[in-house]
């Protein structure tokens, strides 16, 4: 399908747009990096950055399953999102959303560490929230060039057909999204055409033309894992876990155990970091009680997503000093030891990955990776497990 308007027509014009807002923040956050962020102009990160993009007039096709392939006769500039890892796949490449669902859970504390610059207020909303309020015209009032966005998720939330899809296809740009794993039955069923996040990003980095850019991101992903891998103890002496997801209410007494797996995004940072499935081969299919987890009694209780969606006060207030006060909650080894921790999870893109990684290292193994602060932005530098300077500067597409 040949889009009805133009795209863009120049690698540098590419880059400028995907990267206003990012190159020439440098306003102070609330979480500070402790590193100072030189101001450059978008031209000057476009022509630092045009010879590491393919982006000439030769139409390339790009498939992620379950889609069809798509040929793009020219790279597209603008892209919608939905509750996904997609948002911080484009963020990584330096790319903002044009439109968006509810960013209430989104991973905006990140961007305003590194001082990126997201500005809600130019982003079309697709929807009230993550699961309701989608609406075609709001579809139509964003006119992306592409949706990174599954219909499998949108057809969870509305009664749409393929007609509907088409319609918004024809009059905007295809939908080209796909399901990365986080829900306990999907992340352990043989299911076709899984993608890891990085083989999704990899196919997010062609839709773009930044493939030169992804492989930075490997790059810089690979030395954090191989800091990882040479502090882990040996495998036996590795410590159990219960990642529990939906958020945790200790008093309510209902947990949503996801598990330990490489298709499992939102728990990757517990298993790349070795540690035991408490659940192992076990999975409930629904939320389990204080009988279930006491009889699993891991070392460690692990609060998915907690990181993204909550301050360390919140995170205490909520979490924290619920379990230690309620009589159930008590009896639990992780909890009289203080071993509650908390990581990023359903927006599990590169940058978030970085810094939950990071976190929940430092929470399991501060003899090995330092002390945990309790906040991704009161790491000192001297014991920060990723150069933010790198990360920032790939983002640029200074590389």
């Amino acid at each position: 399908m040949v889009r009805r308007r133009q795209l863009l027509t120049s690698s540098a014009s590419m880059i400028a747009a995907g990267l206003a807002g990012c190159a020439g923040n440098t306003d102070n956050s609330t979480e500070s990096t402790g590193e100072s962020t030189e101001t450059r102009t978008n031209t000057e990160v476009a022509n630092e950055t045009e010879e590491s993009t393919t982006s000439d007039a030769t139409p390339y096709t790009v498939q992620i399953e379950p889609n069809d392939p798509y040929t793009f006769e020219e790279v597209p500039e603008t892209y919608g999102v939905g509750t996904s890892p997609f948002i911080d796949m484009g963020m990584a490449l330096g790319i903002h959303p044009t439109a968006t669902t509810g960013l209430e859970r989104a991973p905006l504390k990140f961007y305003d560490l590194l001082n990126l610059g997201f500005d809600e207020s130019q982003i079309t909303k697709l929807a009230s929230d993550a699961e309701s309020g989608y609406d075609k015209e709001n579809f139509y009032a964003a006119d992306a060039d592409i949706w990174l966005i599954s219909r499998k998720n949108i057809g969870r939330y509305v009664s749409w057909d393929d007609s509907d899809f088409e319609d918004v296809e024809t009059r905007t740009g295809p939908f080209l999204g796909t399901t990365l794993r986080f829900a306990p039955q999907a992340a352990v069923q043989d299911e076709p055409n899984p993608y890891t996040m990085y083989e999704a990003f990899e196919k997010v980095a062609e839709i773009f033309q930044r493939q030169q850019q992804f492989q930075a991101w490997q790059s810089l992903h690979a030395d954090l894992m191989s800091t990882i891998e040479d502090g882990l103890p040996p495998e036996d002496e590795r410590p159990t876990v219960a990642a529990i997801w939906r958020g945790i209410s200790p008093d309510s007494g209902r947990f949503r155990i996801a598990p330990l797996h490489r298709f499992g995004n939102h728990t990757k940072s517990y298993y790349r970091l070795g540690m035991q499935d408490a659940f192992e081969g076990q999975y409930p299919d629904g939320p389990v009680g204080y009988e279930e987890l006491l009889r699993a009694d891991p070392d460690y209780i692990g609060a998915v997503g907690a990181l993204t969606s909550a301050t360390h006060e919140e995170f205490v207030d909520t979490i924290i000093e619920p379990f230690e006060s309620n009589e159930n909650g008590q009896q639990l080894r992780a909890v009289q030891n203080g071993n509650v921790v908390r990581s990023s999870g359903q927006y599990m893109g590169p940058i978030v990955d970085m810094f939950s990684t990071e976190a929940v290292a430092k929470q399991v193994y501060p003899d090995e990776f330092g002390e945990w602060p309790g906040s991704v932005g009161d790491v000192p530098e001297s014991e920060q497990l990723f150069d933010r300077r790198r990360l920032i500067d790939i983002v640029n597409g200074d590389l």
